[in-house]
């Protein structure tokens, strides 16, 4: 038998990890805007919004000349688990930065996880790209 305060509680910790959700993909939304204004015409941004089964992908890809850097979240929902990870990725190829993928049962708790993943792939965005711009200026 499902109590009411079981229900409650899955249903608040539900909420709070869409809202979770919503805020990464805002995060990585606004850091392509203002990386792509603050660089423009060297930087184009399509924002990663994918509910692909029980998993969303969430995240930022950016072109520049010669180079793709993609910064990128994912929750995939399992049995009783959420799964999180997070990765920079140059080029396609190259594993710039990789976040250790975490299986978590608590929805709150995956919220707070997703939110510090963000911060961690967001926060060095711009020194990368001003060094791949810098070496895309400098090659030329």
């Amino acid at each position: 038998m499902i109590y009411p305060a079981e229900v409650d509680a899955k249903s608040q910790g539900a909420a709070e990890l869409l809202r979770a959700l919503q805020r990464t993909a805002a995060r990585f939304s606004e850091m392509g805007r203002s990386l792509s204004r603050d660089f423009f015409p060297h930087v184009r941004v399509e924002i990663i919004s994918d509910l692909a089964g029980p998993a969303v992908r969430l995240g930022t890809a950016l072109a520049l000349p010669g180079h793709e850097l993609v910064f990128e979240t994912a929750v995939a929902v399992g049995d009783d688990t959420f799964g999180v990870r997070g990765e920079l990725v140059l080029d396609g190829e190259e594993a710039i930065l990789v976040l250790p993928p975490v299986e978590i049962a608590d929805p709150v708790e995956c919220a707070a996880l997703l939110d510090r993943y963000v911060d961690e792939l967001t926060t060095p965005a711009r020194w990368h790209v001003q060094r791949l711009v810098e070496s895309c200026a400098a090659d030329s």
